[in-house]
């Protein structure tokens, strides 16, 4: 994740409302894409925006939200929000607090389908990609998962206790609130991308979906667990349970790849960047820069971040979801 610039010159962060140094409002502007302060009179300070801007009508109610939106628009909504068709209570301060979390994942997850090149008219057609937040209720479960279009996200998913524990339970070592987003998206952009256009192709890799059925396979995986060699032919253990998931999981490996890559491009050190770089090189500067990070994780106690091997069955599957993106999108970090 870049970061961005005050008009003071100090550094301004995706999540940021205010200035650190100068106590400006900041956020994301919808109209320019950026994370900037805004003028006493309410004008966007980045170069060549000037557009007049209020809080998103859910930053200024419940400051569950950072964007800013047109104040002559029709759209009290930022971009992000309108995405959510069901919210939590705003009334009950733990489901506050909750969706909060869940809006700033919601937020990293649009930034980061944008970076790979995913078009909002791809994220709008029909049916357009959209959210709800949901509590459990006396004897309802609220499942998280995707369809049709809609991802629905369990609160409790917002909370680091219950995460930790899903953790240990479904043997998911990067089970986030950011990882929930991208592995549920990846079951969307299945829908968007391949369903009608390249479905042979994606059977080819990753099994066919309609044998054995969704219900029955996942049945089976809850019963008898991954097969021994599972990490011989997928990402992860829950990738083996059906070739929905193997491709929603292959996707949010996908997507941490290229989020990490990014991040380091704009904060580590000077990285080149090369567009149209392909799966191979792309893979590699991972792994590469993974050394390093999984080192300073192990230094601090916490879990590997990246991978130290990827199999080759794997690569090709990744190879595919790359081929799904525009080539002048992808960024490769080298060094």
């Amino acid at each position: 994740m870049q970061t961005y610039d005050c008009s003071c010159g100090n550094k301004l962060f995706f999540n940021n409302t205010h200035c650190s140094a100068c106590s400006r409002t900041v956020g994301w502007c919808d109209a320019c894409a950026a994370v900037t302060s805004i003028s006493p009179s309410g004008e966007c300070d980045a170069p060549g925006c000037s557009q007049t801007l209020q809080p998103c009508a859910n930053r200024a109610a419940y400051q569950v939200c950072n964007c800013l939106v047109p104040a002559d628009g029709d759209q009290p909504l930022c971009l992000s929000c309108q995405t959510t068709t069901d919210v939590p209570d705003p009334n009950d301060p733990t489901q506050l607090t909750q969706w909060r979390v869940l809006e700033a994942g919601k937020r990293r997850l649009l930034y980061e389908l944008a970076q790979v090149g995913v078009s909002r008219e791809q994220l709008t057609a029909d049916p357009p990609l959209s959210f709800r937040f949901l509590a459990d209720t006396p004897g309802k479960h609220i499942i998280t998962g995707h369809a049709d279009g809609v991802i629905t996200i369990n609160l409790e998913e917002a909370d680091p206790v219950v995460r930790a524990k899903g953790r240990q339970q479904f043997g998911e070592p990067h089970r986030t609130v950011i990882g929930h987003f991208r592995h549920e998206v990846g079951h969307f952009l299945w829908m968007r991308l391949v369903e009608n256009d390249r479905p042979d192709a994606c059977i080819k890799l990753f099994g066919d979906h309609r044998d054995p059925p969704y219900g029955e396979a996942m049945d089976r995986y809850y019963a008898e667990g991954p097969p021994a060699d599972w990490q011989a032919r997928f990402i992860s253990q829950y990738a083996s349970s059906h070739p929905w998931e193997d491709f929603a999981e292959t996707m949010g490996f996908y997507l941490d790849m290229r989020a990490v890559l990014d991040t380091l491009e704009h904060q580590v050190t000077p990285l080149s960047v090369r567009r149209g770089a392909d799966l191979d090189e792309l893979l590699a500067g991972y792994l590469k820069a993974g050394i390093a990070l999984n080192e300073i994780n192990r230094t601090m106690g916490l879990t590997d971040l990246v991978p130290e091997v990827v199999s080759p069955p794997v690569v090709e599957k990744l190879r595919f979801v790359h081929g799904l993106f525009p080539s002048e999108a992808v960024l490769l970090a080298t060094g």
